[in-house]
């Protein structure tokens, strides 16, 4: 009992000060609530406090950001290329840093970092762990990490998921997400072993495979029947709902109980029509991505996103211009990651281009002590603007997956024409009440409708919005895999011909 609360004020020393994070400190608290959790059967909701920081007054709050902003500037001046570059230029100390003077910190953009990625990992840092972006809207991104940060995002994320009662030790965890995606895989799949749950990594395979994955009996002391928590992305998540019902599954053909989604938009319609496979199950989503992890956003049951002041600094800026959106605007969120979490590549204003809309009034939701936005509504370049303001991705989808007819993931494309937006869309027939139920749908939406196109597949869309699940992975079960295998007749004889198949 003694040894917890140390380790709870430590760790609250970290949150406060941005004192480097305590390995035993983290380890003492996860191991505390994992044994109360194998004795007491449940852990209190109370245990949120472990991770929460003090409750701060907007000056306080500002004053802290300042500190652990100027802190993290002024590594990046001293010990990284990009930044040391970056402060020469524009003759800005920071060591003297005002708030004020964060706006004029030109944003760091993605292609910075993505074409020299090593200009941002400090000189002195200890870097054991390059992961990358899975590139489904461009090239790869590169962050490094060190072996301390990944063990205490690990055990990090044992805490929440404990607190929080999303893992337990009887869980059978499968992940069914791209193998390019190394850093959240191997986070996650890190937090079910330190818990003790089984975790089986599915990939992105054939989705006929997966389901038989999800509907295994499972006979393993202590561990429930079937899987119980699937990992994935909302796109591939849809392929398994289509292809699910094709194949005759039901309910009670699985048992699953969470859904944990991310990486990509999750619309309503795709949470509704899941529960004709898998039932009443729980779904986990928020917002996170590579470059500022781990600052990342919380959904809150009223659905907004909320960011932990602790992690780093949220800015909304304007779409067109680098200045501060108003409360009601839409804006692209710009994060900066702060130590102790982030200590081997330094971030400063990365500008994520996904847009959301600032919050017209003061939430008053559980977690309205922490700064809020919108849901993401997509990325910048990936929407559309016309003569009646935008149009984005979420617009799009939200539209599509809630229409019965249309089947999961919504395979679509959209842009701007004189008085609105184009819209393509694969369909299972071009009839007039589908046409009519589609336009309908996305003017509900907000989307000004100029020609709807309507195709039967989606090597007709002209302009195909990217979807993860589209990451394909073989496996030597996959049906794309025995199709192709049967038409090297007859086998590979050379290294060259091996590489062909």
């Amino acid at each position: 009992m003694i040894e917890t609360a140390i380790a709870q004020l430590r760790h609250a020393a970290s949150l406060v000060f941005g004192l480097p994070l305590s390995r035993w400190s983290l380890d003492t608290l996860a191991d505390g609530l994992l044994a109360a959790r194998w004795e007491l059967g449940a852990i209190e909701a109370s245990g949120a406090e472990l991770l929460a920081p003090p409750a701060l007054d907007a000056e306080t709050r500002r004053d802290v950001q300042l500190r652990r902003f100027r802190e993290q500037a002024l590594r990046g001046a001293r010990e990284t290329a990009y930044y040391a570059r970056l402060f020469a230029q524009i003759g800005l100390d920071p060591a003297r840093l005002r708030y004020e003077d964060i706006a004029r910190i030109p944003l760091t953009p993605k292609a910075a970092l993505r074409d020299d990625p090593d200009a941002f990992v400090r000189h002195s840092a200890q870097p054991c762990f390059r992961t990358t972006t899975t590139g489904t809207t461009g090239k790869p991104t590169s962050v490094c990490f060190s072996a301390a940060e990944l063990h205490s995002f690990i055990a990090l994320g044992v805490i929440d998921a404990l607190v929080h009662r999303r893992i337990s030790p009887e869980d059978v965890v499968l992940i069914a997400s791209s193998s390019r995606a190394t850093l959240g895989n191997t986070c996650f799949a890190g937090v079910c072993a330190r818990i003790g749950a089984q975790v089986a990594m599915g990939g992105l395979i054939e989705p006929a495979q997966t389901l038989a994955l999800l509907a295994e009996a499972r006979q393993i002391a202590g561990k429930k029947p079937r899987v119980s928590i699937l990992s994935t992305y909302p796109s591939y998540l849809g392929e398994l709902l289509t292809c699910g019902l094709r194949l005759g599954y039901r309910p009670a053909d699985f048992g699953l109980e969470q859904i944990v989604v991310g990486g990509e938009i999750v619309t309503a319609g795709l949470k509704d029509r899941c529960r004709q496979l898998f039932g009443d199950v729980r779904f986990v989503e928020g917002y996170g991505m590579t470059e500022p992890w781990p600052f990342s956003g919380t959904r809150c049951a009223e659905g907004h996103l909320h960011f932990e002041i602790a992690q780093g600094l949220l800015e909304v800026l304007q779409l067109d211009t680098d200045e501060p959106a108003r409360p009601g605007d839409l804006g692209r969120l710009v994060l900066t990651p702060f130590p102790p979490f982030r200590e081997t590549t330094v971030l400063l204003r990365y500008d994520t281009e996904d847009v959301v809309r600032l919050l017209p009034e003061a939430p008053t939701c559980a977690l309205r002590h922490l700064p809020a936005t919108s849901t993401i509504l997509g990325k910048r370049r990936l929407a559309a603007r016309h003569a009646h303001g935008w149009t984005f991705p979420r617009q799009i989808a939200e539209a599509l997956e809630a229409i019965e007819e249309l089947p999961l993931p919504a395979r679509y494309g959209f842009w701007a024409v004189e008085g609105g937006v184009d819209v393509e869309v694969v369909a299972p027939a071009n009839d007039v009440d589908l046409r009519h139920t589609i336009t309908r749908c996305l003017e509900e939406q907000g989307v000004p409708v100029g020609t709807l196109h309507m195709v039967r597949d989606r090597r007709e869309l002209a302009q195909p919005f990217p979807l993860r699940g589209d990451l394909r992975e073989l496996s030597f079960d996959s049906p794309s895999l025995r199709s192709r295998a049967a038409q090297v007749v007859p086998g590979p004889t050379t290294l060259e011909e091996v590489g062909q198949c």
